[in-house]
C-alpha cells in the first residue's frame, strides 16, 4: 500500500497530467533532439562505408545518445558492437570472440586467439560489416587506441566510430597521429537551439503522458534556454529540479525560474551556515520545526492545523503541502518519521534538536 507521502506525489503528477518525472536522467534515443544535421552526415558515412569517424562534445552534450540512436538504427543491417566504455587492452581479444563466436569445430576444441591473430579472426568470422562503436574514447589506453586503428585498417568489414570528450583529438594528435590522420567524418555536438530546446522539453513530457509542454509555460521554457545556453543535460537537470521544487510546493504550472532559484539559493546558503541555518529555512519549513520543536510525533494533518487551513483551498490541499514540505526537511535530515498505524509520525531529528537548543 502507499505511504501518504507517495500517494500525495501521484496525485500531484495526476493534477498535471504526468505519469511520472519526465526529466530523470536516462538515455532513450526515442527521445533524442536536435543535431539532424550531425546525424545526417554520422548516416551518411556508414552508408558510404567510411571507416572512422570520431564524435566529440562536452559531458552531457549527448554523445551516448547518438551512438545509441544509430546502433539502434542499423542494428538489423549490420552487426552492431557498442562499448560503453574503451576495453582495457588484455580486454580486446575477448571482447571481439564473445560477440563474433568461433566456428561450431572451434568452440568444441577451442581456439586460442591472441592480439595478433586478431584481424585475420575477424577476416574469417565476419559475416557482412561489423560496426565498432567506442564511447568515453577520451579515457583509452593509447596502446588501446593504436590496436583498434589496425584492426579497423586490416579487416575490411568494420568500421570504427569513437566518441569523447574535445580533448580526445589533442590525444590522438600527440599520440595516435595514425588514427586521426585516418578519421574522414569529424562531428562535434555542442548546444541546441531555443526551439530545439522547447523540443526537447516537450519530447520528455509527452513522452511521460503529458500534454505539449505543461506544467511549464513558453516564458518559463524560454528562461530556461537562456540559463543553460541550450546544453543538453543542463535543460534535463534543471527541468528535474524544478519539477521536485512544484511538487513540493503543490505549484500545477511553472512560469518563471524566479520563485525556484530562490528556493534554490537559500538552500544552499542554509547549508553553508552549519548550526545558523535553521533561522534562514523558508518560513513554512521554519514553523514546522518550530511545531515540532514544541510538541513531537505529529501527523501531517495535525501539523496542517497546526500551520493554519484557511490560505489552503481545501484542508486536503494543506495537508499535501505539509507532506511536500516534510519531504524536504526529512532529505535535508533535519527531521525523521516513523510508522504509527497506517501513517506517519514526524518529530525532529536528534541533531536539530541540538542545534535549536544551541541557536
Amino acid at each position: 500500500m502507499l505511504n501518504d507521502y507517495e500517494e500525495e506525489v501521484k496525485e500531484w503528477f495526476d493534477e498535471v497530467g504526468l505519469e511520472r518525472n519526465p526529466f530523470t536522467l536516462r538515455i532513450d534515443p526515442d527521445l533524442f533532439v536536435g543535431y539532424e544535421k550531425e546525424l545526417r552526415k554520422l548516416t551518411y558515412h556508414i552508408q558510404e562505408d567510411r571507416k572512422f569517424a570520431m564524435v566529440s562534445g562536452a559531458t552531457g552534450a549527448g554523445k551516448t545518445t547518438l551512438l545509441k540512436l544509430v546502433e539502434e538504427r542499423f542494428n538489423g543491417s549490420s552487426e552492431v558492437l557498442y562499448l560503453s566504455k574503451p576495453p582495457e587492452y588484455n580486454e580486446m581479444v575477448d571482447i571481439f570472440t564473445e560477440e563474433i563466436k568461433p566456428s561450431l569445430l572451434g568452440r568444441i576444441f577451442g581456439v586460442n586467439v591472441s592480439i595478433h591473430d586478431l584481424s585475420s579472426y575477424l577476416t574469417n568470422r565476419l559475416n557482412g560489416n561489423l560496426l565498432l562503436m567506442v564511447d568515453e574514447a577520451h579515457e583509452a589506453d593509447v596502446k588501446v587506441l593504436q590496436w583498434l586503428r589496425t584492426i579497423t585498417d586490416q579487416v575490411e568489414e568494420i568500421q570504427l566510430i569513437f566518441a569523447g570528450l574535445p580533448t580526445i583529438d589533442e590525444k590522438l594528435k600527440e599520440n595516435v597521429e595514425t588514427l586521426k590522420s585516418r578519421v574522414t567524418t569529424k562531428i562535434e555536438l555542442t548546444t541546441l537551439d531555443e526551439e530545439e530546446t522547447r523540443d526537447l522539453i516537450r519530447r520528455r513530457i509527452e513522452d511521460a503522458g503529458g500534454d505539449g509542454i505543461s506544467p511549464f509555460t513558453d516564458d518559463c521554457v524560454k528562461e530556461i534556454y537562456e540559463k543553460t545556453g541550450g546544453f543538453p543535460r543542463e535543460v534535463l537537470k534543471i527541468c528535474d529540479k524544478m519539477i521536485n521544487w512544484a511538487l513540493e510546493n503543490d505549484k500545477k504550472e511553472l512560469d518563471e525560474l524566479k520563485g525556484f532559484e530562490d528556493d534554490m539559493e537559500k538552500e544552499e546558503e542554509s547549508k553553508e551556515r552549519g548550526r545558523d541555518f535553521l533561522k534562514d529555512l523558508p518560513y513554512k519549513q521554519r514553523e514546522i520545526v518550530k511545531i515540532l520543536s514544541e510538541e513531537d510525533e505529529l501527523f501531517p494533518s495535525d501539523i496542517a492545523e497546526e500551520l493554519g487551513t484557511d490560505s489552503y483551498k481545501t484542508k486536503q490541499h494543506a495537508v499535501r503541502s505539509v507532506n511536500n514540505i516534510l519531504r524536504r526537511l526529512l532529505k535535508e535530515d533535519i527531521i525523521e518519521r516513523k510508522k504509527r498505524g497506517k501513517g506517519y509520525v514526524y518529530f525532529l531529528d536528534t541533531k536539530t534538536k541540538n542545534l535549536l537548543v544551541d541557536t
